[in-house]
């Protein structure tokens, strides 16, 4: 999973983004808001954790340009302002949650973990493909009902690939799923975790085929032409 941080306090965005890759949700932090259209529209994320006083602009202005645009990546508000008026504007404007300054990292977490759980809500809980069954609340892998053991990368490689089951995903896709803007990473390091994942699937009826040139998809072995 990944996440957008617009906080221009770097000492509290440090503090969230090791409490989100705690979570296991990569980050990419801005301060300034006039890179949170251009970080939208490159990258896929999951969850949006963002200040309302910015250096350059106000967040909630941001907040409805978002959606606006048709975006409706779950959006938590950090602020300092405390005033209802002030809480009822953001939600009002699209914000599904409303944190205000300081907070309890503890608390954070489990605004975090509750929103990616509303979202998944809206999906089914469990996603079964042959052997492989993904629980999309608690974010655990099962494999002909043994808990299959994946790292954090490992995980959200598959996360990718069982949520769009059946559907072939680009590298770049996948990419843009996982990594930070800071990462170095290319397309080798997304073969590198697909041939992780294929060894760990051999004993099992799934496996992750490449289509050349348009990249990777998850297939049933007795569905195999």
């Amino acid at each position: 999973m990944r996440a957008l941080v617009i906080e221009d306090n770097s000492d509290i965005a440090e503090c969230i983004v090791e409490s989100l890759k705690d979570l296991e949700i990569t980050s990419d932090w801005f301060q300034k808001g006039s890179f949170f259209k251009t970080a939208v529209s490159n990258g896929e994320f999951d969850i949006i954790v963002l200040d309302i006083n910015l250096p350059d602009t106000n967040g909630l202005t941001l907040l409805k340009e978002l959606r606006k645009m048709g975006d409706k990546t779950p959006v938590l508000i950090i602020s300092a302002r405390v005033s209802v008026s002030d809480r009822v504007a953001g939600l009002d404007l699209g914000a599904d949650d409303y944190l205000v300054k300081p907070f309890a990292l503890d608390e954070f977490e489990a605004r975090v973990r509750a929103l990616l759980r509303r979202e998944s809500k809206n999906k089914s809980e469990v996603v079964e493909f042959g052997d492989l069954h993904y629980n999309q609340i608690t974010r655990e892998f099962s494999l002909r009902g043994a808990e299959f053991d994946l790292s954090p990368r490992e995980r959200a490689v598959l996360e990718t690939l069982m949520q769009k089951k059946g559907d072939v995903i680009s590298k770049e896709s996948i990419a843009n799923h996982i990594f930070s803007f800071d990462d170095l990473a290319d397309a080798s390091a997304i073969e590198i975790y697909i041939h992780r994942l294929r060894k760990k699937l051999t004993a099992s009826n799934v496996s992750i085929a490449t289509k050349r040139g348009l990249g990777y998809v998850l297939q049933k072995l007795d569905e195999v032409q």
